[in-house]
């Protein structure tokens, strides 16, 4: 019982923490919108000038996520999904922001992310350059399949099929593109993500025998994502 009672205390502590990292990060979020709209800065980094190296990006996203998912509890799922009054529908899924702020703080960074890759694309004025962050972008996700984070390489894919980006057709048509649509095709919807859940199955089951780090990286987010 003793040892039961220590680790949910451990747990509430855990999801306090996170809840109280979320507050702070939406108040510095908030200060720099405010800070930016008042003056812009006047050079903008691209991001293969910050991290050039795909693999290493898809390793900082996948602690990212790991960091995030460690904080979600099995209740704030059952919180999100039961409506008050089961004869409204049109209320929010999320209908107790305090009770699921773990949740929607993480729907909310898997959004930012997509708009993040849409960004880094449409920047660059000319169509080599965008060709350039297109492919950086997919070999960023093929390692963030091969590491197991199928969370970021979704969140990358869906913000390279955003209407501002798909609708570069010349900038398409520089990329090498047969890559993508194998990553594509892992998130498939068809069949209730038949493709995405093979996969996942997968990764879980070359986890079990991990003895380097980029392997228990694997592990751990895998669990995560099981626990989706």
């Amino acid at each position: 019982m003793n040892q039961l009672l220590q680790a949910l205390n451990q747990k509430l502590a855990t999801l306090s923490h996170g809840q109280e990292g979320i507050v702070k990060i939406n108040a510095a979020v908030s200060d720099k919108l405010v800070a930016f709209k008042s003056k812009p800065p006047s050079i903008q980094r691209e991001i293969l000038t910050v991290c050039s190296d795909p693999y290493t990006l898809a390793q900082q996203l996948t602690h990212v996520e790991l960091e995030r998912l460690s904080h979600i509890g099995p209740e704030e799922f059952v919180q999100a999904f039961v409506h008050k009054d089961s004869l409204d529908s049109t209320k929010s899924c999320f209908n107790e922001q305090k009770k699921t702020s773990n949740l929607e703080a993480y729907v909310k960074w898997f959004n930012r992310l997509c708009y993040l890759v849409a960004t880094e694309i449409c920047m660059p004025a000319k169509k080599k350059q965008r060709a350039q962050v297109i492919e950086f972008f997919i070999d960023v996700a093929r390692e963030c399949f091969n590491i197991g984070n199928f969370n970021s390489l979704m969140a990358i894919i869906s913000g390279m099929n955003m209407s501002p980006v798909s609708r570069l057709k010349k900038t398409w048509s520089k990329v090498k593109t047969a890559k993508f649509f194998i990553l594509e095709h892992q998130m498939d919807p068809t069949g209730n993500f038949y493709n995405y859940r093979t996969a996942l199955r997968g990764a879980a089951h070359r986890s079990l025998t991990a003895h380097s780090n980029r392997e228990k990286v694997s592990l751990s987010l895998s669990c995560g994502l099981v626990y989706f």
